[in-house]
C-alpha cells in the first residue's frame, strides 16, 4: 500500500543517458531575495528623502517628514509581513498538505490517462479537457508548483500519440497558466488583492463576486483562444513533424521521455473516490469564497444577506456543527483552511494511509509551499516598509497625480495593466505582488470604485499571469523547461505568437469591462 504513494522523481538524472559537461549558466534571483533587496532600497531611499527634508500632508492636512528606516528594520520588516498575512499562510499549509495527497495518490495522473485512451486515433481532441482542467485549477486556486507534475505525464502522452514534447509541454503550461492569468476565485491573486484593497484605508469594499461574472467571461475567452492555438500546433507538427522547432533532438526525446513514461495507473475505488473529494473541496471552496450577499445587492453593515443571515443561523441553532465559522461569502482563508485540512483527513482515510503516512505526505505538502509562504512574508514586509517611512503615502500622492489625473477609468485600468507587467518581472508571486502594489493605489481607486477596484484586480491577474507565462525570473517556468529539456530560446520561439494574441485580449477584455463597469466588471 505504501508504494503506491512513490512520485517518480521527474528531476532524477537518466542513467541510460550519456551525461555531457554542462556549462555553469547564470542563475537569476529568487523572488524571496529579490523582495528582500526591495526592502533594502526602500530603506536607502528613506533615508535619502529625510536628509532631503521631504514631507507628505495626511488626510488630515496636516505635514509629516518621511521617517528613515534602520538597518535592522530590514530583518524586522518580513517578521511583519508574515504576521499581516498570516491567514493566507496559514491557508497556504493546509492547501499543499492536500494537493500533495491528492498527488501522491496518482488519481490525477489516472484521470488524464483515462481520457487520453477514451480518445485514441483522435488524440488531438484530448487536449480540450486536458488544457480546461489544468485552466479551470488554475483559475480557482493559482496552479504553479503543483503543475510541475504533470509535465512529465502530458509529455510522454503526447510524444507516444505522435506530437512532440512542446505540445504536452504546453498543455499544461497555457492551461494551467492561463487559468491563473485569468483567476476567478483565485485565493493567492484575487482573494490576497481583495482583502489589501479592502484594508488599504481608502474606504473601499470590495468582493471576491466583485468583477466574477467578467472574469469568467476573460477566461473562456482566452482558454478557448489557448486551446486553438496549442490544437493548431499540435496539428501542424503531426502534418510535418520538420515544423517542430525540437526536429532535431526528437528521436532522442522519445528514446528519454517514452522510457520514463509512467506505468497505466487502475483507477480503482480510492482513486475514484479521490478524484470525487477533489473536485467538490474546490468546488466547495469556490463557493464559499464569492460573496453571494454582495451580488443580491447586501452590504451586510445596513442589511444583512441571506447568506450571512444562514451562518448565524447555523452559529445559534446548531452550534454543535460550528459555532464559528462564518456564512458562505463571508468568511476568509481561515474557514477555508479547515475546510482543505478536513479533507486532507478524509482522503488520508480513503486512502489508507494511516497516521504516519497522512502526516508525511501531509507535511511534505505543506513544506513544498513554504517557500511561497516566506516570499508572501516578505512582501507584506515591502508594505510595512512603505507605510512605516510614510513613503506610501508620497508614491500615493504621485500616483493620484499622474494616474488619477487622467478622467476615463477605461485608460486607469489600461494603464496599470501595463504598469503591472514589468513590476511582475520583480514580484513574480501573485500573492506577494498584490500585498506589495495595492495598498499604494487605494486613493487612485477610490476615484470610482465601482468600476477600479474590481476592475484593477483583473488588470492585476491578467498582468502578472501574462508575465508569469514566459518570464525567466519565475522558478516555476525554468524548472518547467528543465523538466521538458528544452532551450528557452526555442521555448519563447514557439509561444510568442499567442502571448501576442493573450496581450491584445487582456487589454480589450478589460476595456469592455471598465465600459460595463458596476458589481458584473
Amino acid at each position: 500500500m505504501k508504494n503506491d504513494f512513490k512520485i517518480k522523481n521527474p528531476f532524477k538524472k537518466n542513467k541510460d543517458v550519456p551525461s555531457t559537461k554542462e556549462k555553469k549558466q547564470f542563475k537569476m534571483l529568487s523572488a524571496f531575495t529579490i523582495l528582500l533587496l526591495i526592502i533594502a532600497f526602500i530603506i536607502f531611499i528613506s533615508w535619502i528623502l529625510k536628509w532631503s527634508g521631504v514631507s507628505v500632508i495626511d488626510d488630515k492636512n496636516e505635514s509629516h517628514d518621511i521617517v528613515a528606516l534602520g538597518i535592522f528594520d530590514l530583518f524586522i520588516a518580513p517578521i511583519n509581513g508574515f504576521v499581516s498575512g498570516a491567514e493566507i499562510i496559514v491557508f497556504l499549509v493546509a492547501l499543499g498538505g492536500f494537493l500533495n495527497i491528492v498527488i501522491c495518490s496518482k488519481a490525477l495522473e489516472g484521470f488524464s490517462q483515462n481520457i487520453t485512451s477514451a480518445l485514441k486515433g483522435k488524440e488531438i481532441w484530448a487536449i480540450i479537457p486536458l488544457m480546461v482542467f489544468f485552466s479551470i485549477v488554475g483559475s480557482a486556486e493559482g496552479m504553479a508548483e503543483e503543475s510541475l507534475g504533470f509535465y512529465m505525464i502530458c509529455i510522454p502522452l503526447m510524444m507516444a500519440a505522435g506530437f512532440d514534447k512542446l505540445t504536452g509541454f504546453m498543455i499544461v503550461l497555457l492551461g494551467a497558466g492561463v487559468g491563473v492569468m485569468n483567476s476567478t476565485v483565485n485565493p493567492f491573486a484575487i482573494g490576497v488583492a481583495v482583502d489589501t484593497i479592502n484594508g488599504s484605508g481608502a474606504g473601499i469594499e470590495t468582493s471576491v463576486g466583485d468583477g466574477l461574472v467578467w472574469r469568467l467571461t476573460s477566461w473562456f475567452v482566452m482558454t478557448t483562444a489557448s486551446i486553438i492555438f496549442v490544437m493548431w500546433y499540435s496539428w501542424r507538427v503531426k502534418m510535418n513533424p520538420q515544423k517542430s522547432v525540437v526536429f532535431k533532438t526528437m528521436e532522442e526525446d522519445k528514446k528519454f521521455f517514452l522510457n520514463e513514461a509512467a506505468e497505466k495507473i487502475d483507477m480503482n475505488w480510492k482513486r475514484k473516490l479521490t478524484l470525487v473529494f477533489f473536485g467538490l473541496t474546490f468546488i466547495l471552496m469556490i463557493f464559499y469564497m464569492v460573496g453571494w450577499d454582495s451580488i443580491l445587492g447586501y452590504d451586510n453593515k445596513t442589511s444583512y444577506g441571506p447568506f450571512y443571515k444562514f451562518g448565524e443561523w447555523i452559529n445559534t441553532n446548531i452550534p454543535y456543527l460550528s459555532s464559528q465559522a462564518e456564512g458562505f461569502g463571508n468568511g476568509g482563508f481561515i474557514v477555508v483552511s479547515a475546510i482543505f485540512l478536513l479533507s486532507s483527513i478524509v482522503l488520508g482515510l480513503v486512502n489508507g494511509l494511516g497516521e504516519d503516512g497522512f502526516l508525511d505526505q501531509f507535511m511534505a505538502g505543506a513544506k513544498d509551499l513554504f517557500g511561497v509562504c516566506l516570499v508572501i512574508a516578505v512582501a507584506g514586509g515591502i508594505g510595512w516598509a512603505l507605510e512605516k517611512s510614510l513613503i506610501q503615502q508620497l508614491v500615493v500622492s504621485g500616483l493620484a497625480s499622474s494616474i488619477g489625473g487622467i478622467n476615463s477609468s477605461i485608460g486607469i485600468l489600461i494603464i496599470l495593466f501595463i504598469l503591472f507587467i514589468p513590476l511582475s518581472l520583480f514580484i513574480p508571486s501573485t500573492s506577494g505582488f498584490a500585498r506589495a502594489v495595492f495598498p499604494l493605489l487605494g486613493g487612485v481607486l477610490a476615484k470610482d470604485s465601482d468600476v477600479l477596484a474590481s476592475g484593477s484586480i483583473t488588470a492585476f491577474s491578467m498582468a502578472n499571469g501574462f508575465i508569469n507565462l514566459f518570464t525567466p525570473t519565475s522558478g516555476i517556468i525554468m524548472a518547467a523547461i528543465g523538466i521538458a529539456k528544452i532551450d528557452y530560446t526555442k521555448f519563447f520561439k514557439v509561444m510568442w505568437p499567442i502571448l501576442v494574441i493573450l496581450f491584445i485580449l487582456s487589454i480589450v477584455m478589460i476595456s469592455i469591462g471598465g465600459a460595463i463597469g458596476g458589481n458584473i466588471a
